[in-house]
Formats: C-alpha cells, structure tokens, sequence
C-alpha cells in the first residue's frame, strides 16, 4: 500500500514537471533579442512588438519613450499592410516591374517618415544608436536590392577559366 501511495506521488510530481516544460516552451524568449541584420526590421518586418523590445533594449527607452515609439510602429505597420494588396500573391497577375517599384518606393517613405519620428522622441545619445540602426538596415536592405532578391533569373554562371 505504501508503495502504491509512492508510485502515486511519483507520477504526479513527474506529470506537474511535465506540464511546467511545455507552458515553458509557450512563454517568448526573455532578454535582449538578437542583433543581427536579419532580425532588425526586414522589408519592415517583425511585429511593433518585437521592434520596440529591440529599440527599448538598444536605446534603454524610458516608459514614455516606449510609449511613444510603439505608437509610431503601430501606425507603420497599419500603413504597410494597407499597401500589401499592392504586391503580388500566389492568386493574383504579378504587378509590372514599375507598379512593384511604385509599392516600395511607398514603403521606404513610410519607413523614412517612421524613422524621422521616432527619432524626435530621443535624447542625442539615442538619436546616435538610432542612426547607426537605421544605416545598418538600409545597408541590407541595399545589399538585398544588389543581389537580386530573387526575383528575376539566376546570373549566368562564369566562365571556365582559360576560355578568355
């Protein structure tokens, strides 16, 4: 009988283990999130949310600050999924070239605005951070622009060598 009470009491402290790992597994990742370029705001995505615990973390923004720049990314976001019917789908004919560039021209204005904002609301220590932010996602978004995005056909491959 004892033994029974033991097996018991096993059990239920393993199940409760159990359950305490997955609800785990369900929370965010707490701390900082990661710094790399793929993580910061590409083609204006990620969440408001996850952009303002990045800037919170990289600028150490104070509760009025956070206040203020999530309703900036809030508004971003509204205009960038109003702009999204724009682009192509898999159900629909793709946009000309000039159309497709009209849609980003829109979207780099509304970034660049965004920007302009939220850097009124910092102090010039953060405005420097912000800066070097903003330089870095525009270096990517160059960077992705440069190689092709993958939208059109693969570049031809080089030659042999010796075949000049």
């Amino acid at each position: 009988m004892k033994m029974t009470k033991w097996k018991l009491a096993a059990s239920c402290a393993l199940l409760g283990l159990c359950t305490l790992t997955l609800h785990a597994q369900d929370e965010p990742p707490q701390g900082p999130p990661p710094d790399g370029p793929h993580e910061q705001w590409r083609g204006g995505g990620g969440s408001p949310q996850r952009q303002l615990a990045m800037l919170t973390h990289r600028l150490n923004l104070t509760a009025d600050q956070q206040t203020g720049v999530k309703a900036l990314l809030e508004q971003q976001s509204t205009q960038f999924k109003a702009l999204r019917p724009a682009l192509p789908s898999e159900s629909s004919t793709p946009p000309t070239p000039e159309a497709l560039a009209a849609v980003h021209k829109q979207f780099d204005a509304i970034r660049d605005e965004t920007d302009t904002k939220i850097a009124s609301l910092l102090n010039d220590e953060q405005k420097k951070t912000y800066a070097e932010i903003v330089a870095k996602r525009k270096a990517a978004e160059a960077r992705r622009e440069s190689e092709g995005d993958g939208d059109g056909p693969p570049p031809p491959p080089p030659p042999p060598p010796g075949d000049n």
